[in-house]
Formats: C-alpha cells, structure tokens, sequence
C-alpha cells in the first residue's frame, strides 16, 4: 500500500547486499530462538508458584496479566522508540529488561512485587519481539516473504518448545528457573552481535505517529485482531493449560500438564514453513481463517480427549490427544506466520514498525484479557472454565473474520 504523506523513511535497508541480508536474517533467527526459552519458560513456572503459594486462578491471571500491560506500553511507545534507537540497540535495550528481572523474581516474591516485575517482563518482551518483527519483515523480499517468515516463526517456535521442558524438571519455588532464563539471554546476546553493524534507521515526524496507529488498524483490522485473539490464547494457555490439566487429571500428572504446552509448541516448529510456504501460494486471509478454523475445532475436541493424558502414548486416545494439542499448536503459530507475512506485504518502512506496534498493541490487550478472563472462569466454574473462555475468543474472531473476507470489494 501507498504510504500516507506524513511518513518520511531510510531506504538504508533496502541498500544492504544480499550477503548483509542473510547475516542479519541468520543473527536475528538464532537469537529470537533463543530468548524465546526465556519466555515460554516463565509463564508455566511463575503461574504454578503462585499456585503453590496458595493463590486462586482469578489471582494468578490479574498477575500474568500485568506482563500484557507492559507490552500494550511499550508497543504504543515502538514507532518513536525503534527509529530513535535503531534496530539493534533497542533489542540489546529489551534484552537488558529481561535480564533486570529475571534477576528480581526469585529475589522478591510477594504477589505484589511480582506484579511491578511482570509489567518490565512485559516491556522487555514487546521492545524486543516489536523490533525483531519488524526488523525481519524488512529485510525480506515480498515474493518469498511468507517462505522466510515461517523459518523465522519456526525456529522462535524450537525455543518455545524448550522453555515448557525445562519447566517440567525444575522447581519453580527455587532460582534454577530463572538462571536458565539469563543463560538463554547471554546466549542470545552474543548471537545478535553480527548485527550491529548493519543496523539502520528508520525517521517518521512526531504527528505521523499519532495518526499512524489509528491508521493501521483500519487499513488492516482483521490480521491486527488475529493478534488480539491470539493473545488471548496464547496468555491462558501458557498460564493455564498445564494446570487444567492436572485439575483433571491429578498433580500426579504435572509433567503431562507441561507436556501440553511444549507438544504444541514442537508441533509449530514443524506447521510453520509448510505455511509459510502456502501463504506464497494461496490467498494469505484464506490461510489465516483456515488456521483460526484449525485451532477453534482442536479447543473444542481438548477437553474431550484429556483423559488420554493418563494412558501410554501409543494408546487411541493418547494419540487422539497428542494429535489435537499438535493441531492446536501448529495452527496458532500458523496464525503468528501469515499475520506477519500480512503485515510485511501491506506495509512498508516505518509504516511496517507502526503496524507491528499495533499487531504487538493487540496481542498485548488480548494477553491481558486472556488470563484474567480464563482464571476468572476457572475460579468460577471450576477446570471446564479453561476450553470455554477460550472457545468464546476464537469463535467470535472466526465471525467476524468471514464476515470481512465475505463482504470484501
């Protein structure tokens, strides 16, 4: 799309050679991947320490909740802040948030506290993925945009299938979760260095901003509120799917709870270049409603199959549960893929960060939501609360993406 008037950009980006391309898609890759063990890591622990502290679900999704606060804060702040730091220092900057507090969680752990350090957790997070996004969208071409996106989608995903298996072996009531997280931060740090001389900036006039995000979202609102719902998913499964499922099947079964999430989370590492591919083959809002469709269908069939998680993984309806939460995963970060392909595709330079800024804005909104809604529900109605929160989101997207796909000119 043509870019309004009131933004003025570098095309320093599109000057880096080829071989510059590859380095900083290569860099940025690997340390996403990486950090994102930090991230998936945090979300099961901290929920099930609140857990054992004695607090109810309602409470422990207003706490996850504040991380989303955070990243609404900083994903409003992006499209001033990434074109004043420039790409690599305002990654090096997020990385430096997640370190501060990761360092804090273990140190204070009152309920209170933990509020006040999930919202920086928050910031850090939405500073780094907004610029990450953004950053990768640039750099590649349109006509494979969608092939590069699922690589990158892929590989984040390998690290968020990490972060749920640590989880099952370590105690969330001592510091080793935690410093396993700094660890993937100094990690990722030194993966991320190739890059800092080929960082560019982007320049866009103090009004532009103002009227750029309003202007975003109505120039695209369907992929920008696929963010919104997969936020909502994305919150209360990482806060809650392991604890349904020891609801229902007994605290026995924590490491099957955990499994939950890290299945899913390898089933994206395989969904996501297949659908990358398909969104440079197919209509890309097709794609994003068959895998909305996708991931609705495996919610509703999760709770029917649970009580496979007590059988041998080989037995029927194992299978049947293995198979549905691999669904579940691969079509939700399918989801993530061709949204962000979308906004590649229909926005350039730092129009591209205001679009991510909205896209980060709504998923942010949507995590907030997410928790609280599904503890809210759980404490309600007891375990069944978890699928139905969650089926009550997706569907409603699913309405309305159809309607706009039908209603289009």
């Amino acid at each position: 799309m043509q870019a309004p008037s009131w933004w003025t950009a570098s095309s320093a980006m599109t000057a880096l050679s080829r071989q510059k391309r590859i380095r900083c898609m290569i860099a940025l890759v690997a340390a996403m991947a990486v950090v994102s063990i930090t991230s998936s890591l945090n979300w099961p622990i901290l929920s099930e320490a609140l857990r054992n502290q004695g607090y109810s679900e309602s409470m422990i999704g207003i706490n996850a909740a504040a991380q989303f606060a955070g990243i609404i804060l900083v994903a409003l702040a992006a499209p001033r802040v990434i074109p004043a730091l420039g790409f690599f220092k305002a990654i090096v900057l997020g990385l430096i948030v997640l370190a501060i507090t990761l360092i804090a969680l273990p140190t204070f752990r009152s309920f209170e506290t933990w509020l006040v350090i999930r919202f920086l957790l928050g910031m850090g997070n939405s500073l780094l993925f907004t610029t990450g996004d953004t950053w990768m969208n640039l750099i590649v071409n349109d006509r494979v945009r969608g092939r590069w996106m699922g690589i990158y989608v892929t590989v984040g995903m390998a690290g968020w299938a990490v972060g749920p298996v640590l989880g099952a072996y370590l105690d969330p009531d001592t510091y080793w979760p935690f410093v396993w997280g700094l660890l993937a931060i100094v990690v990722a740090a030194g993966l991320l260095l190739p890059t800092r001389r080929l960082d560019v900036r982007l320049r866009v006039s103090e009004q532009g901003v103002a009227l750029g995000l309003v202007a975003v979202f109505l120039a695209a609102p369907t992929v920008l509120l696929a963010s919104a719902m997969f936020g909502v998913v994305e919150g209360a499964m990482q806060s809650f799917a392991h604890l349904y499922t020891m609801d229902v099947l007994g605290v026995q079964f924590r490491q099957t709870g955990y499994a939950v999430i890290w299945v899913g989370a390898v089933a994206a590492i395989f969904f996501q270049y297949p659908i990358g591919w398909l969104a440079d083959a197919v209509n890309r809002n097709w794609l994003l409603i068959a895998c909305v469709l996708a991931m609705m269908i495996s919610i509703f069939l999760f709770p029917l199959l649970v009580e496979g998680g007590r059988d041998a993984w080989w037995e029927p309806q194992s299978l049947a549960l293995w198979t549905v939460v691999s669904i579940w995963g691969g079509s939700m970060g399918g989801i993530f893929t061709v949204g962000i392909t979308l906004l590649g595709e229909r926005f350039r330079d730092v129009e591209l960060v205001s679009a991510n800024a909205v896209f980060s804005v709504l998923f942010g909104v949507g995590g907030l939501l997410g928790p609280f809604l599904t503890g809210t529900a759980m404490s309600a109605i007891g375990p069944a609360g978890f699928p139905l929160s969650l089926l009550v989101a997706v569907v409603a997207y699913a309405l309305f993406a159809l309607y706009r796909q039908f209603t289009r000119r």
